[in-house]
């Protein structure tokens, strides 16, 4: 709709209603302010306000950043499992025939290559009178200890995947999951938020129709009433004329209540620096209804989103989290074959008969007779990651299928608007030979009346057509707003 002036007024007291193509009248950009009191003025509210608000302050947007940081804080805790720790263990045997001092330390570490865990420890023990240790106690060393360094290695069961290296890995993909949720929750915001905004401009244009036809009403009354008076028209023109006034007075109301109460609900998207709901007044509307760009090719559109969009994005993070289990389980299917080995040395003096420097080496190995629990695990989540894959299916064909719906509503919204125009333009040219036949004495006030009615009713529907296109331009943002856009993919338009 770009290009066409839209510049529609009753043309009965003058522009009242504009409807201005360019979206770009609109700041895009502009800071959120803080709500005054009443009455106000800090110029008109436009739909970048509302949208930087609704970033900044609403409370679903800073429970999905707390659920952000919550999962940054577990992928944290994940990767603090392959943190080295440290054992220590100390003894004193005192009263029987040994007296012996052992003291132990030692520090462990697994680390995420192939599931190794790496050893190093110190080691003393000695006898109160370094005679007497008895030799059924192997830990007992040279007078300034041993020092010793291993390593084990799984060779099957957790050599692939462990519990260790899953758990992050899936911390990681919760953090992912847990960024498209903030992601997608913003952009259902500002879905809701831009419909909201031009609910509260619409309501404010036909509050602006309502005004004019009532101060047009006035103006007539007075004239209409001397005429009357000097018995050039009957005097029931007067009491028309009346009933006239009346009506306009009432739909002039009922328009007011709707702009308070659409500003009502743009409050709980237009919030105080605060955070706390600043519905704006009547002052804070903007003088134009702009027409926004025309969408583009749904399946064009669809190719360049379905890599990043988050409606996508969150469940294809969950399905990764799936298949790292599915991963675990069949790591786990296996038995336990592990190869440990070990290098220690003692240092100092004492008994000769205690080695130099040893070297160990061995295997482990142990596994369940049946595998009924690793088997039914990794049954369990394949099935998960089946039921997952085609969920996701499911969710590319709907958003797909919500472009060209989106499409469609737009194009049929547009027709309907520039319908509407023509329309409004006819009815207003029509309004006007009836005054001026009113005017000659041809016609009577409830004739002149109708039109005048039909005028506001056409305006009207105009301003209800530009909001319904501005629906369909939302929605069609929201459906492609991803990270591509900033790349110089899709881009939503900035009214």
């Amino acid at each position: 709709m770009r290009g066409h002036g839209a510049r529609i007024a009753l043309g009965l007291l003058g522009p009242a209603l504009l409807l201005a193509a360019p979206a770009a009248a609109q700041e895009l950009d502009a800071p959120p302010v803080a709500e005054g009191a009443p009455g106000t003025n800090y110029g008109a509210i436009t739909l970048g306000r509302v949208i930087a608000s609704v970033q900044e302050h609403h409370p679903k947007v800073r429970a999905a950043l707390a659920n952000e940081r919550v999962a940054e804080a577990q992928l944290g805790a994940a990767r603090g499992a392959f943190d080295p720790y440290l054992s220590v263990y100390g003894a004193l045997r005192h009263g029987g025939y040994y007296e012996l001092r052992r003291v132990d330390a030692e520090v462990r570490a697994p680390t995420p290559l192939w599931g190794a865990e790496v050893w190093a420890g110190y080691r003393v023990g000695q006898g109160i009178e370094e005679s007497r240790y008895p030799t059924y106690y192997d830990d007992q060393t040279l007078d300034r200890g041993e020092l010793r360094a291993g390593v084990r290695v799984p060779l099957w069961r957790d050599g692939p995947l462990d519990y260790r290296r899953a758990g992050r890995q899936q911390a990681e993909h919760r953090r992912v999951a847990a960024r498209e949720y903030r992601e997608m929750t913003e952009l259902e915001l500002q879905q809701k938020a831009t419909g909201a905004y031009w609910s509260w401009v619409a309501a404010g244009q036909a509050y602006a129709v309502s005004e004019e036809l009532l101060e047009l009403a006035q103006q007539r009354q007075a004239q209409v009433e001397r005429r009357a008076e000097a018995g050039a028209i009957p005097p029931v023109d007067a009491l028309e004329g009346r009933r006239s006034l009346l009506s306009r007075q009432r739909y002039l109301v009922a328009a007011r209540r709707k702009v308070e109460a659409s500003a009502l609900v743009l409050g709980l998207f237009l919030r105080d620096e605060a955070g706390d709901p600043a519905p704006p007044g009547l002052d804070r509307l903007p003088e134009v209804l702009p027409t926004p760009e025309p969408v583009g090719d749904p399946s064009a559109a669809f190719e360049q989103v379905r890599g990043c969009h988050p409606s996508l994005e969150a469940p294809r993070a969950y399905l990764e989290y799936q298949r790292v289990a599915r991963d675990l389980a069949r790591a786990r299917r296996g038995p336990q074959l592990d190869v440990r080995m070990q290098v220690s040395r003692d240092f100092g003096e004492g008994d000769t008969s205690l080695p130099g420097t040893v070297y160990e080496a061995g295997l482990v190995f142990s596994m369940p007779l049946a595998l009924r629990t690793a088997r039914g695990n990794l049954e369990a989540a394949e099935a998960e990651v089946a039921s997952q894959t085609q969920d996701l299916r499911l969710l590319e064909d709907t958003l797909l299928t919500e472009l060209r719906d989106a499409a469609s509503a737009y194009e049929a919204a547009a027709e309907r608007y520039r319908i509407l125009q023509e329309l409004a333009d006819t009815t207003r040219q029509l309004a006007e030979a009836e005054r001026r036949r009113f005017d000659a004495g041809a016609t009577s006030l409830l004739v002149v009346n109708m039109r005048e009615q039909s005028v506001g009713e056409a305006a009207m529907s105009v301003v209800s057509a530009a909001s319904e296109l501005w629906y369909a331009r939302a929605r069609w943002d929201a459906l492609t707003r991803c990270e591509v856009a900033a790349s110089g993919g899709v881009a939503p338009a900035e009214p």
